[in-house]
């Protein structure tokens, strides 16, 4: 995705007097399609759900309970790298997705594994019957990586800036831009726009986010010794690592219909800290 051919999709939309506002605000993201459905041919291949390709031996992920965690997705970060305008994810390697249950939408228990070393990689199915997957086992399908530009959605649109009219064509250049099962970085979907200090706040300070960004700023105002500079600077390194939606085709469904987003520090990605991640769930 060019910017020429962003600015012409700006046009199509009838966003043109906002074009400025949506050209400075905008994103690159990685948008993740769906391709054929997994049939295990191929190893270390980019895939949603069904079963990971791990090294022999690899412990499977597991839940404080001694349950296995649900395999989501895992990534050929060789495929991803030319798609990656922030140059920010590892150029090589694997990087996998697990996650347990859903009874609280934040801080939900999961895994995100980085591995270097694709020598010996192996279909793996899961020790036994994963979290999420009582009901049946979910569909594996691989996944295609384009690089795309994300405007500010609903939930970051400057309001003071667009008119209901102009609300609405905002809407139809995001779904077009995103029209994926999933994306590497952009802007989160949800109600409020408060991803980045709730993942800042327990991610920097341990302690969960009671949906008061004023009460997790105060939490990290402390912790930095009153740097407000630090604290700003601690937000706005959070990066959106992955959304995943709800799919009939795959089996997902994120309580009603909605997904799941996994946030880090762009400098942990850079410093391939992959076990410094936060996993929330927003449903409308």
């Amino acid at each position: 995705m060019t910017i020429d051919k962003y600015k012409e999709l700006i046009r199509q939309c009838e966003l043109t007097e906002v074009e400025d506002y949506l050209v400075s605000a905008a994103r690159p993201i990685i948008n993740l399609i769906l391709g054929e459905k997994e049939n295990y041919s191929q190893t270390g291949n980019s895939r949603i759900a069904g079963d990971p390709d791990l090294p022999q031996g690899f412990p499977w992920p597991m839940t404080d309970d001694g349950v296995p965690m649900t395999f989501i997705a895992q990534f050929n970060l060789d495929e991803l790298h030319t798609q990656d305008a922030r140059r920010l994810l590892p150029a090589a390697g694997m990087l996998y997705y697990f996650m347990g249950d859903m009874d609280q939408a934040r801080n939900i228990a999961h895994r995100v594994i980085y591995i270097a070393d694709k020598t010996g990689l192996q279909r793996t199915p899961p020790p036994g019957t994963t979290t999420l997957e009582e009901g049946g086992r979910f569909k594996g399908y691989q996944l295609q990586a384009a690089a795309s530009i994300m405007p500010p959605n609903y939930t970051y649109a400057d309001y003071n800036l667009l008119s209901d009219d102009e609300m609405d064509g905002l809407e139809d250049l995001c779904n077009h831009l995103t029209d994926g099962i999933g994306r590497i970085g952009g802007y989160a979907d949800g109600q409020h726009a408060d991803h980045a200090i709730e993942a800042a706040v327990y991610l920097v300070t341990g302690k969960e986010y009671d949906y008061s960004p004023a009460n997790a700023r105060k939490t990290l105002l402390e912790h930095f010794k009153g740097d407000e500079q630090a604290v700003d600077d601690t937000i706005n390194d959070i990066t959106l690592l992955f959304q995943v939606d709800s799919d009939n085709q795959v089996g997902f469904c994120w309580w009603d219909a909605g997904c799941i987003q996994f946030f880090m520090s762009q400098k942990d990605m850079k410093a391939a800290r992959f076990d410094r991640t936060y996993l929330t769930l927003y449903s409308s």
